[in-house]
């Protein structure tokens, strides 16, 4: 009898339960498999079949059943609902631009661009800085919101923790100090090729301001409050639902979502990077926290080195060019070290789908809300656009 179950198992496949999920304990498993095993759950991949089942098709004859079916009509619900939350970030952030038009007409908004550096940056009071905090939080929480009732996600998937992720957080600083401190160069770079077809670079995402009220609240909207947001949505609810496809898929697709959602093509690139650096870092070591504390330490980081550089400090680019230099070197140093001693490694263990790279990207690319909200992405940069 024994015999007989061991050879029956051997003809049949259940996705759910094969699934494996780097560095991540069984209490995530447990609840993400439950999720996704959900008979009534459409956005959660499952696909059960015995290998000696075969359906006959005129033409074809008989044929097997395939999981990449199954996987690409799930896909195509969660891209859907993805799209539709993205597309209700959007008009958040126009609900801020008209917001921003009534009660501080010519101003910029929360950026800053390099034309702005020298003087000019917008000025607000408390009220307007925490009007636009507000708006900042809710375009992420929102939306994050919205997928996690409708999909049901459990918050033990969205929030993963790890006990294992510790040994990595010094690892993780030091790579993100490294692209923090490389993507500032090459946004002086961006900002100086775009300066010949006269388009103006973003310089930083924050609130300048030399009042003491207006600053506080800045550093703790824009290097604590709004990084925690963006994560629970793009490396938890978003990266954590997309990972039944793939470890890979789910980091491109959160990055670039991340990346988008700034509606600057100057500051797609650097923002895409350190995306893709957060999500790699959520998947090794299988804890929302990793990716919160990168992203809180790197928003510091730009804050304080855009202050210095905006407060019109004496010798203020000669110091923001020395704290680079020095951060640079210490993180290379550190991370030499950790080569040597093998601490760490880029590689991901499991990136299982029954659908290639190019399929899946193309299936989330063809999504009718994904393709909308793409090209309302493209209106929202042309009119944000500023010219030198």
């Amino acid at each position: 009898m024994l015999l007989a179950v061991k050879k029956d198992d051997e003809y049949f496949i259940d996705v759910v339960k094969d699934s494996t999920y780097q560095n991540q304990g069984d209490e995530y498993h447990k609840s993400y498999s439950e999720w996704r095993s959900d008979p009534d759950n459409s956005y959660g991949f499952q696909f059960t079949h015995d290998k000696r089942e075969h359906s006959y098709i005129d033409g074809e004859g008989f044929v097997p059943h395939k999981a990449e079916v199954a996987e690409r009509i799930s896909m195509l619900k969660c891209c859907s609902l993805l799209g539709t939350v993205m597309l209700i970030m959007l008009v958040i952030d126009q609900i801020l631009y008209q917001v921003l038009k009534l009660i501080a007409p010519d101003t910029t908004g929360a950026i800053v661009y390099f034309s702005q550096k020298n003087g000019g940056t917008s000025r607000y009071d408390l009220v307007t800085t925490l009007i636009i905090g507000v708006f900042m939080l809710a375009k992420f929480i929102v939306p994050a919101l919205i997928f996690k009732i409708v999909t049901k996600i459990p918050g033990r998937v969205i929030f993963a923790r790890s006990s294992g992720n510790k040994k990595f957080l010094g690892t993780a600083l030091i790579i993100m100090m490294v692209i923090i401190v490389i993507g500032r160069i090459g946004q002086f770079l961006i900002a100086w090729f775009f300066s010949f077809v006269n388009i103006d670079g973003l310089y930083a995402v924050i609130i300048f301001s030399k009042e003491p009220d207006v600053a506080i609240a800045s550093f703790l909207l824009f290097t604590i409050l709004i990084p925690i947001a963006q994560e629970v949505l793009f490396r938890g609810v978003i990266l954590q639902t997309f990972r039944q496809f793939g470890d890979y898929f789910a980091i491109i697709v959160s990055s670039v979502l991340s990346a988008l959602c700034y509606y600057d093509i100057t500051y797609f690139g650097f923002v895409i990077c350190c995306s893709a650096v957060l999500g790699l870092f959520t998947v090794r070591t299988g804890s929302l926290k990793t990716p919160i504390f990168m992203s809180i330490c790197s928003h510091i980081t730009n804050f304080v080195l855009s202050y210095v550089e905006l407060y019109d400090i004496p010798s203020s680019e000669l110091i923001e060019v020395l704290i680079c230099t020095v951060i640079l070197g210490i993180s290379i140093v550190l991370y030499s070290k950790l080569l040597n001693i093998g601490e760490w490694s880029f590689n991901i263990e499991n990136d299982a789908s029954n659908m290639s790279m190019s399929k899946r990207l193309k299936a989330f690319i063809s999504t009718n809300s994904i393709a909308i909200w793409f090209a309302a992405v493209l209106v929202a940069v042309i009119m944000f656009m500023r010219f030198l």
